[in-house]
């Protein structure tokens, strides 16, 4: 008895990785008819697994501002309630937001941990609004990472300290004023604030009412 085998179609789903399963026809000339079976399935090569860090294991770190004058801190309880649930252990410095209207409880209730400036500088991240003093920059560990304001080309002596720390700094200066780099604008968002509080403060010494006259 004369057979014929045919290769029927590769059932796979489109955009998964999923077993591709065959189906083998064998029709017989006499009788007419179709047999199938399912042949052995055909393993797929798995993604390569993404290298780095889980975000449970990261902690960020938010020292207090100890410019002259500097009210501002790096990072609000709202924000802090977002990282909190991606898995980030954040560390605030004891009253660090006190001079924005933040307090300590408003921090713990979004999922902070109060600690010492110490413990905040050992973070693995460590987000700061001014660059950072010399002293600050010897609290540093080797090897984590520094978010901040850095004005490198003015800062050159503070540059050549971070390299000898091993220390990764991002200034936030540095990021380009572009579409696509938007969200990451800070220059903007505070000349922003700075130009507006410029026009109110030379209202207040005008003493008369913007009337052209």
């Amino acid at each position: 008895m004369f057979r014929l085998q045919r290769a029927a179609a590769l059932f796979d789903c489109v955009g998964c990785q999923t077993q591709k399963v065959v189906l083998v026809a064998t029709r017989s000339i006499k009788n007419s008819s179709c047999l199938y079976q399912e042949a052995a399935p055909k393993k797929v090569a798995e993604a390569p697994a993404v290298r780095g860090i889980p975000y449970s294991k990261l902690s960020i770190g938010v020292p207090k501002e100890t410019f002259l004058n500097e009210r501002r801190v790096a990072i609000v309880p709202a924000t802090v309630q977002a990282l909190s649930k991606k898995g980030f252990t954040i560390n605030i410095e004891q009253n660090c937001g006190l001079e924005a209207k933040f307090l300590n409880q408003d921090y713990e209730a979004a999922g902070a941990k109060i600690k010492s400036v110490d413990d905040v500088f050992k973070s693995d991240i460590v987000l700061k609004v001014r660059a950072p003093s010399t002293a600050e920059v010897e609290k540093l560990v080797g090897g984590n990472t520094l978010i901040s304001f850095m004005f490198p080309a003015q800062n050159k002596d503070l540059v050549d300290q971070l390299v000898r720390k091993n220390v990764t700094a991002f200034g936030m200066d540095c990021v380009p004023r572009i579409s696509r780099a938007q969200v990451f604008d800070a220059l903007s968002s505070m000349a922003n604030i700075a130009g507006y509080k410029a026009v109110v403060l030379a209202a207040n010494h005008f003493g008369r009412f913007f009337t052209g006259l």
